[in-house]
């Protein structure tokens, strides 16, 4: 159980490596604008509790091609203090850290050449026309926002596979029973329907499925920065924060190459959203 020593969920741990259920709402780097705790400070002081892995041991784990033209694993190592990958402040779930610079030098290889597998799970706005499909679109930085991300014709190259598992017309009668009439009424004219997506993102763009699923015109409940000024309005009174959350990760093991797959179960205020449509 999480406690102020060990505030996160451990899904799977061993020498190598560890795997997190990051809440909603914690920031997983450090930065000069983020107060309090991070994945990233966290992580930097549990390591020093655990005893270190021989270097002989780890320097079998990175690849003979390395090239060292950002640093040493050493030096990697002390730089992202363990990070291998993040999830928004307000994005939920699987996260894998390294414990060292072999398991991390290794695991931002596989995640370089897109051989890691993620898995995500959003509710959207609207019905889909497909129960599954595929968006391959640039992402890059907003000409009308700076602070948002947009398809654009000269960003990033991005790829996101989804499939529908659930669509849902409106809230359901028990839980209209506990909503404001007014809120109801302005919902039934805005809201069209609703959709329990999963999807698979083939790259690791920032905002990359919130961006493309609003592309698709099917915003993230909740997503205040994507989902439009009215709805921006309305979501987060039974939606605290965007409807995504990291459902698994799977990947080679640095040590034994053995693949490893670690799933993270749904937080709880996600699992109260889905009760309004039950």
């Amino acid at each position: 159980m999480p406690n102020q020593k060990q505030p996160f969920p451990i899904l799977y741990e061993d020498q190598d490596l560890l795997v997190i259920s990051k809440p909603a709402g914690v920031v997983t780097n450090d930065a000069a604008s983020v107060t309090g705790l991070t994945v990233q400070s966290w992580i930097e002081e549990y390591l020093l509790d655990l005893p270190a892995v021989d270097e002989k041991e780890w320097q079998q784990m990175i690849a003979p091609d390395f090239d060292e033209q950002f640093g040493s694993p050493i030096d990697i190592f002390l730089q992202r203090k363990g990070m291998v990958h993040r999830l928004d402040k307000n994005t939920s779930g699987a996260l894998i850290l390294a414990k060292h610079p072999g398991s991390l030098v290794n695991l931002l290889a596989q995640f370089r050449t897109r051989t890691v597998q993620k898995e995500y799970l959003c509710l959207t706005h609207g019905h889909f026309s497909s129960l599954e499909g595929e968006v391959n679109a640039a992402i890059g930085r907003s000409s009308r926002d700076r602070k948002k991300f947009a398809v654009v014709a000269d960003g990033r190259p991005a790829v996101t596979r989804y499939t529908v598992e659930q669509t849902f017309s409106a809230f359901s009668d028990t839980a209209k029973q506990h909503l404001d009439r007014s809120f109801l009424s302005r919902v039934e004219k805005l809201y069209q329907g609703f959709s329990l997506v999963r999807c698979f993102p083939k790259t690791g763009r920032t905002h990359q499925i919130r961006v493309h699923m609003a592309h698709l015109n099917h915003p993230l409940v909740g997503d205040v920065t994507y989902v439009g000024k009215k709805r921006a309005k309305l979501d987060p009174v039974w939606c605290k924060r965007h409807f995504l959350h990291a459902a698994s990760i799977e990947l080679k093991h640095p040590r034994t190459g053995v693949k490893l797959r670690v799933e993270a179960p749904l937080d709880d205020d996600l699992k109260q959203v889905l009760q309004l449509f039950i």
